[in-house]
């Protein structure tokens, strides 16, 4: 397990309004931490932080590598992330990423335990955007994807 900083995004490479970026921490957070997300005010810091997670999940999804055949394990997203994730693919500078190629941003993909494992990781920072008017932007946590044993037996 290894720490790691999640993307810094300057203002002008922010792509997500404050709807938006809502819409992204509902996709990656549990249905217990929307009223939370719900409530935050939209600071840049905060979409700066949304959009760096949906970095790293994506790239991270594509670190993992799996077969097309186990997609089915992938985050089933609402149409309002579906249409995020594809206007987001067509957008992002491709040097964001540290294991996802141009052409695999135009079909988006993210596992659901990837989101899982981030959400864990990162829950605890939500509350400080609320608590204090946070300008740091070094978001950060101890992440090593493990898949889970029932994907690897469909390989």
């Amino acid at each position: 397990m290894s720490f790691r900083q999640l993307r810094k995004f300057s203002k002008d490479e922010l792509l997500f309004d404050e709807k938006e970026t809502r819409v992204i921490l509902k996709f990656i957070f549990k249905a217990t931490d929307h009223k939370l997300i719900d409530s935050m005010t939209m600071t840049d810091t905060l979409r700066s932080f949304a959009q760096g997670l949906l970095v790293e999940a994506i790239d991270a999804s594509y670190k993992i590598g799996y077969v097309e055949s186990i997609f089915r394990a992938s985050a089933n997203p609402n149409q309002g992330a579906i249409k995020i994730l594809k206007s987001f693919a067509k957008k992002a500078a491709v040097h964001w990423f540290k294991n996802t190629k141009a052409h695999d941003l135009q079909n988006v993909k993210v596992y659901q335990f990837v989101l899982d494992f981030i959400a864990t990781r990162f829950r605890s920072q939500l509350p400080l955007f609320i608590a204090k008017n946070t300008s740091e932007n070094n978001f950060g946590a101890f992440l090593a994807y493990q898949s889970p044993p029932s994907l690897l037996n469909q390989v």
